[in-house]
């Protein structure tokens, strides 16, 4: 049984709708129950249901069928040191409170653009290295 689903409800015998109430304990949300959209007897609860990442699996896979494709998975996002080309981390790149701009091409740019002449910033040298230069007060 899922919402939406016609059948014939036990309680008041008429042909119906499924509907999904929250049931509700005072003021605390409690769990998601099928009642009848005429009567609203209960007709089961949602946990005898699948899971929701089924349900929403067999919804995707409906809409591949309707289409004639196949379900494609999910893209892969790693943060490898070989995929991270986004100006921000470029040398050529001058962050300013008005714009942002590559000091390499010219021109007013944003952090998270990629380019082909991308140049990995020198890491700074440690602090320890510039605290004799600075004053004691």
């Amino acid at each position: 049984m899922k919402k939406g689903d016609k059948i014939n409800c036990p309680a008041c015998d008429h042909q119906t709708i499924v509907k999904e109430k929250v049931e509700m304990a005072g003021w605390t949300v409690g769990d998601k129950i099928f009642v009848c959209a005429l009567c609203e007897a209960k007709l089961g609860d949602m946990n005898d249901l699948e899971s929701k990442g089924e349900i929403n699996t067999k919804a995707v896979s409906g809409l591949a069928g309707l289409f004639d494709t196949d379900v494609e998975e999910k893209a892969v996002i790693s943060e490898e040191e070989g995929d991270l080309h986004f100006c921000k981390y470029c040398e050529h790149y001058a962050s300013h409170a008005f714009v942002e701009r590559c000091q390499l091409h010219k021109k007013e740019i944003t952090a998270m653009q990629s380019c082909p002449d991308f140049k990995k910033k020198e890491e700074k040298k440690e602090k320890e290295d510039n605290d004799d230069k600075k004053p004691i007060f």
